[in-house]
């Protein structure tokens, strides 16, 4: 896979990630980590990799107008 190439998160994926934001709307800002696990509980066979879901959650947390705390174990 070429390194710009990044597959896309499922809709329900992309839901689960928005509906962990709205939960903490309270939050100043979201944890990559947490959110990852997350989400991997949810969805123990989604076939993205860290890096790419935290690259999806950091894109939805931005918009939204969270602060990231780039605290993922990504290599």
């Amino acid at each position: 896979m070429s390194a710009l190439a990044q597959r896309t998160a499922s809709t329900d994926v992309r839901q689960a990630i928005v509906r962990y934001l709205i939960d903490n709307v309270d939050s100043p800002s979201v944890s990559l980590s947490r959110v990852i696990r997350a989400v991997r509980k949810m969805f123990p066979l989604c076939e993205l990799t860290d890096w790419e879901l935290g690259d999806h959650i950091a894109r939805s947390a931005i918009d939204a107008g969270f602060a990231i705390e780039f605290d993922a174990d990504v290599p």
